[in-house]
């Protein structure tokens, strides 16, 4: 009897959903790049809050990148999708017959959107600095007996201590400055030597950088190698060593590289700017804060695009300044106080944070540790607020325009395509996967996946989660 009833159970179309999916965890379990990895998965109905799959939801893992959705979902909730941030321009003294007797500061208000290329409706850093320009001359001011001063005191400026040395002088771990213009990134063009492994000359900056000075290593590649090149620097110094490679076959190649000092760079570029445009200073320009109990006026205010849209570049293109420059908005400037506000936030959204470890928001640290449920708890809770549509429309979609790396590709001509949003997240031996997955039958499933120490080609784990995705859209 025992045995007709369970067969009869198997026949529900529910019991035959749930053996399927568990199947298909258990084979990619038993993969040889994963068997030996830390695997963790928690997929939820959104709405419901049902289990329809895990594995190991509740070990601690490193995230990467996909971290990055939990800062993006505090900013706009605590801080609202339309919130804008300011950079303003003040001066001290006074303004005699032309010329102003004192320094002129430019306050850095926490804007990821000054001169951005990545940010649509920002304006060119030029744009802003003609503006700038303009209200100086409406104020009367034609020569500045004194500098300007890039102010960045608004934010603890500092890069997390456990972000690797390869990794600092680099754009993609550029310094979240409250005075932050152009991305805080510049441009290292080298040209490829003749032969295979022949030194890449240094040709030249954009935008110019004063006064910093390389030990160039960097060697030509291959055809077809791609950017295997480093940059070593640490934040204020002005020199820095080139290391690895670009590839051969091209009359010039381009690597990207963090600012050194953000608010002095601010400061030296206005200052050259104001220079060509007949505005000449007699003090070079530094990095500082007013004397205290000056008197500042203000001659102008510019402010940054909507918070949304900072969001939607986070996440679409994964990038770490924006991140972190949120954090910091959430900690009234300091980043430790936003990483207590960010696990406010996730114990608020119900989800676990007994064992939360967070280094820095970006998920660049090896030292994050997140539950997988955490990640999917979380994203039930963003489903049911205001905000969604926002907060989903910054996340990837197979083949999204907007988004770079390998995610783009992940479920490219297959139902996943209309149906998927997630981001990703990778660091040498991490794969995370977190999102949305509308199914077949019409549900809407929150998902997290994060791989640690896996041993498997990173586009074999991205087709082995597309298997999967599809498994769950087609079952549930």
């Amino acid at each position: 009897m025992k045995t007709i009833v369970l067969a009869a159970l198997l026949l529900l179309p529910g019991a035959l959903e749930a053996a399927d999916i568990k199947s298909k965890i258990g084979e990619i379990a038993a993969l040889p790049g994963v068997k030996n990895a830390s695997w963790g998965l928690s997929v939820k109905d959104a709405a419901t809050g049902k289990v329809v799959a895990e594995r190991n939801p509740r070990l601690n893992l490193v995230p990467a990148s996909s971290l990055k959705v939990v800062v993006t979902a505090a900013a706009l909730e605590k801080l609202g999708p339309e919130k804008v941030f300011y950079t303003r321009l003040y001066y001290d003294g006074s303004i005699v017959n032309g010329f102003l007797n004192g320094n002129l500061y430019i306050k850095g208000g926490g804007d990821a959107s000054l001169g951005s290329q990545f940010i649509g409706g920002a304006p060119p850093p030029e744009e802003v600095f003609k503006a700038w320009a303009a209200a100086l001359r409406a104020a009367g001011i034609n020569v500045i007996n004194g500098a300007v001063v890039g102010d960045d005191s608004a934010f603890e400026s500092w890069q997390p201590g456990s972000w690797a040395w390869e990794d600092i002088g680099n754009y993609y771990a550029a310094q979240p400055s409250a005075l932050t213009v152009g991305d805080n990134l510049y441009k290292l063009y080298f040209k490829p030597a003749e032969a295979v492994g022949g030194e890449a000359a240094v040709l030249r900056t954009e935008p110019y950088q004063d006064g910093l000075k390389f030990e160039n290593r960097m060697k030509t590649g291959p055809k077809g190698s791609g950017d295997n090149g480093y940059v070593y620097a640490f934040p204020g110094q002005d020199s820095a060593v080139l290391l690895g490679s670009i590839p051969q076959g091209q009359p010039e190649f381009a690597i990207k590289a963090a600012l050194p000092d953000p608010a002095l760079y601010a400061a030296r570029a206005f200052n050259a700017y104001l220079t060509k445009s007949g505005i000449n200073s007699n003090k070079k320009p530094y990095r500082g804060v007013p004397a205290p109990g000056a008197k500042l006026t203000q001659v102008a205010e510019t402010p940054s695009v909507p918070l949304k849209a900072v969001a939607r570049v986070t996440n679409k293109r994964s990038f770490n300044l924006y991140a972190e420059l949120l954090l910091r908005h959430l900690g009234d400037g300091s980043p430790s106080k936003g990483q207590e506000a960010l696990r406010s936030f996730l114990a608020a959204a119900g989800a676990d944070v007994s064992e939360l470890d967070l280094e820095d928001a970006c998920g660049l640290s090896s030292r994050n540790l997140v539950k997988p449920e955490t990640f999917t708890d979380l994203l039930r809770h963003v489903y049911k607020a205001k905000y969604f549509p926002d907060f989903y429309d910054s996340l990837v979609f197979p083949g999204d325009p907007d988004a770079t790396g390998h995610l783009r590709g992940l479920g490219k001509g297959t139902p996943l395509e209309r149906n998927l949003r997630l981001k990703s997240g990778s660091l040498n031996g991490v794969r995370s996967y977190t999102g949305y997955l509308k199914t077949k039958k019409g549900r809407t499933l929150a998902f997290t996946s994060i791989m640690n120490n896996y041993s498997m080609n990173g586009g074999a784990a991205d087709k082995m989660h597309e298997d999967l995705l599809l498994a769950l859209y087609n079952n549930y």
